[in-house]
């Protein structure tokens, strides 16, 4: 058996020799490649999908599983970076997984073919992100705060969701200006070159420059079957889980079905929008803008719903988020004309608040020994319907002509979702796992 750690937090923080605690350098590194290149990498694809459809001649459902397993691969690729991430640390996974990610969305410059923007983008990038860009920034980042962690946090979840929001748009005038194979070569190589820099300053865990995280005071190790209970404010005992002891919890498997039923349908509405849009009416010139605005509203839902965590019950947000969520849903199938963009605008920022509370709330309740691998495991269970669900929602749409299916079908799961957020209480005491 071996013994649970706890921490008990404290007033004074460790500072390195300049005085500044080097945790918040690694967390504004952490940030800018997060910004950049998750916003190229997510969101990228989306900014051409008008002009390589006109030239490749793609149909709605196969731009969707473009997109989607791209998602979805990274999605399951964070399984292994977690683990990875955990046991060695990040450091190495961002500087190999931002180069690839990087030089696979470089060589969508030079695809010609549906099956080639696959093997580039839905793979190469995909995996790229995967393993590098995130979870794997935000698995660092909750290494080195103990004491203001949900802050730390909600800040680095805003600013991917910032990145995509800002590059999107970005990327889509310079394809107009440039032509898209060149505007994709040139974000790819920029994205190589910031995390080379990156992966320099950023280092896996405090203990690596002989460090404490961030509001860490004495550190007790406690060999026993017994354990504190567990208390959200700052000052209490502060327990870190084995993987083994977090997967045992009824709360971690209510955040898991939470996140994967907010996470697929989120993915249909992102990724069909335009097409969505156009069926209910609105100009097809409007609905990149609203895709934008889309991407711009989660900024302050990320970052307020991950500031709401340090005083308000966690499940109690995410469930009554996805209540929200779900009645957005029934707007936009009610619904038609721009009133229905409005609403799948708010449905995606409340959405996106969610994922960075979800995330938040993991670290909160299980500590920093097995982040990396928990939310790789809750991310695999979603990550392996991003290649099917949204194509098969676009399939759907190039059959009938009609989202009304994909809809009903996605308001049911955020149901689902809400209820499930409901069950995820703080956990107790763990019994002890072996290792």
């Amino acid at each position: 058996m071996r013994g649970l750690s706890y921490r008990r937090t404290s007033a004074r923080e460790p500072a390195d020799p300049g005085g500044v605690f080097y945790g918040w350098w690694v967390l504004s590194v952490a940030v800018v490649l997060g910004f950049f290149a998750f916003g190229v990498v997510i969101p990228g694809y989306l900014a051409f999908s008008v002009p390589v459809r006109g030239e490749l001649g793609l149909t709605s459902g196969q731009s969707a599983f473009v997109v989607g397993a791209a998602w979805g691969v990274g999605d399951v690729t964070s399984l292994a970076a977690g683990w990875l991430a955990d046991r060695y640390g990040a450091r190495r996974l961002i500087l190999a997984g931002g180069i690839l990610s990087g030089l696979g969305f470089a060589a969508l410059g030079f695809a010609d073919s549906f099956w080639d923007i696959v093997a580039v983008y839905s793979v190469a990038a995909s995996v790229g992100r995967g393993l590098g860009i995130f979870p794997t920034l935000m698995t660092v980042v909750n290494q080195w705060f103990e004491r203001r962690k949900a802050f730390a946090l909600a800040v680095i979840n805003t600013a991917v969701m910032g990145g995509a929001a800002a590059i999107l748009p970005a990327l889509s005038a310079a394809a107009d200006q440039f032509g898209w194979r060149t505007t994709a070569i040139v974000a790819g190589i920029l994205v190589c070159a910031l995390t080379i820099p990156a992966a320099a300053i950023i280092r896996s865990r405090p203990e690596d420059l002989g460090l404490q995280p961030y509001g860490a005071g004495i550190v007790d190790s406690i060999s026993s079957r017994r354990g504190s209970r567990l208390a959200g404010a700052a000052g209490a005992h502060r327990l870190d889980y084995s993987a083994t002891q977090a997967l045992v919890t009824l709360s971690f498997w209510a955040l898991t079905v939470g996140a994967a039923l907010r996470t697929i349908p989120s993915d249909v509405l992102v990724i069909n929008q335009i097409p969505i849009l156009i069926w209910k009416g609105v100009d097809e010139a409007r609905t990149s803008i609203y895709l934008s605005v889309t991407y711009f509203a989660t900024i302050p839902a990320r970052f307020g719903m991950g500031l709401a965590a340090t005083w308000a019950s966690p499940r109690l947000l995410l469930s009554g988020a996805m209540a929200l969520v779900a009645l957005c849903s029934v707007a936009a199938l009610l619904l038609d004309g721009d009133a229905v963009a409005w609403f799948l605008i708010v449905s995606s920022a409340t959405g996106q608040g969610v994922s960075a509370l979800a995330w938040i709330t993991v670290g909160e309740y299980y500590g920093r020994r097995s982040f990396g691998t928990l939310v790789g495991v809750m991310t695999l269970f979603y990550g392996v319907s991003g290649p099917v669900v949204p194509a098969a929602a676009g399939w759907v749409f190039d059959r009938i002509g009609s989202f009304v299916p994909v809809l009903v079908a996605v308001g049911v799961l955020q149901v689902i979702s809400a209820a499930a957020f409901l069950l995820a209480k703080r956990p107790g005491d763990p019994a002890p796992a072996k290792e």
